[in-house]
């Protein structure tokens, strides 16, 4: 799996004049029009899951200078210019629109003539994308994108993008359906920084798998024990440095109350598997940094708190030739730009190679 971050992603705050936009939709129309008649719409898809391909069509298009803001701005052009004719379709979007999917994926059914259990598939896939992100990776980004790129087969890509308040940094998530195993074990095609935060709650790290099995077993099995450790901290939130002082490093993490009745119905739920146990209602940051805590110090199974983005300088070699990256390339020169505006966009889209030259 591929979690990298191509450049410093912050929302920029500048004014722009209105052709700068519309210069900007019109370069990516152009691409990606182009890029739809070479390759297959699953290609598409492929290549936006991949964050050097995302950061490279933001290049191409002049849209690096917003930094984390070109991310809405390719957002409303996938989704303005895509259409169901071309085998892919584009729901969601910015708050408020990203919470539309729902409705967006009822209409997109009779379009594409999906049955029922395909469109409860693609519904359940939004949620728990946004769940994820929300709870089970808790690294102090708050989600406003949420842009959902479903094909004529069913198939889909999710690309997410939060805001860490007070800073001004963004951060960006990226998901494909194709070859995804699992929503709750590294599950990402990648994962966009500025920045590697010191501590962050991972649920879905391979080092959280014992932690995931310990907070279903303590939901099932250890409901007392839950109770106990709850009432433990009655004085308010606590650090497990505070909880348990024989093992300070453990749970790094302000640890919240949770009401004891969303618990015994998480306990009635009966979950199978972790998955099941976030999808439930009422599971969300604070039950999930909860449960890890519990599952800290009643069954010594700590999840991970490295930071699950990698930064750019910290590319493994081999992503260095990142194939949608070429295509792209394929693309603007056959795209229907004229020669001065292909120039620019591949001039642009160079800086993004050398810089992958430059850490591989």
């Amino acid at each position: 799996m591929y979690r990298a971050g191509l450049r410093e992603l912050k929302l920029i705050y500048s004014s722009k004049p209105r052709w700068y936009f519309k210069h900007a939709e019109k370069t990516l129309a152009a691409i990606l029009d182009s890029y739809l008649i070479i390759f297959e719409p699953k290609r598409l898809m492929r290549a936006l899951a991949s964050p050097t391909f995302f950061d490279g069509l933001v290049a191409s298009a002049s849209l690096d200078e917003l930094g984390g803001g070109a991310t809405t701005i390719v957002a409303v052009t996938l989704k303005n210019f895509i259409r169901p004719d071309s085998g892919l379709a584009v729901v969601g979007g910015k708050r408020p629109h990203g919470y539309k999917v729902p409705e967006e994926l009822d209409k997109l059914a009779s379009i594409f003539g999906f049955d029922e259990r395909t469109l409860e598939r693609l519904k359940y896939a939004s949620r728990m994308v946004a769940k994820v992100d929300n709870a089970a990776v808790q690294d102090g980004f708050y989600l406003y994108l949420h842009l959902m790129i479903v094909s004529w087969d069913g198939e889909w890509i999710i690309i997410q993008q939060g805001l860490k308040p007070m800073t001004n940094l963004v951060r960006r998530y990226h998901w494909i359906s194709i070859g995804l195993r699992s929503f709750v074990e590294e599950p990402h095609s990648g994962i966009v920084s500025a920045a590697k935060e010191e501590v962050v709650l991972d649920m879905t790290s391979r080092d959280s798998c014992k932690a995931r099995e310990a907070c279903v077993d303590a939901v099932n099995n250890d409901i007392e024990a839950l109770k106990r450790f709850s009432r433990g901290m009655a004085g308010g939130q606590l650090t497990l440095m505070e909880f348990d002082a024989r093992e300070p490093k453990k749970f790094p993490l302000s640890i919240p109350k949770v009401s004891w009745s969303t618990l015994l119905a998480i306990h009635e739920s009966s979950p199978r598997g972790y998955e099941e146990l976030l999808s439930i209602k009422g599971v969300g940051p604070n039950m999930v940094r909860f449960l890890a805590a519990a599952a800290t110090a009643l069954y010594d199974a700590p999840p991970s708190f490295r930071d699950p983005a990698i930064l750019f300088s910290e590319l493994p070699e081999k992503m260095g030739g990142d194939k949608p990256l070429y295509e792209l390339v394929e693309a603007i020169k056959a795209s229907k730009l004229s020669l001065a505006e292909k120039g620019k966009a591949l001039n642009r889209l160079t800086s993004v190679f050398r810089s992958l030259e430059e850490y591989t």
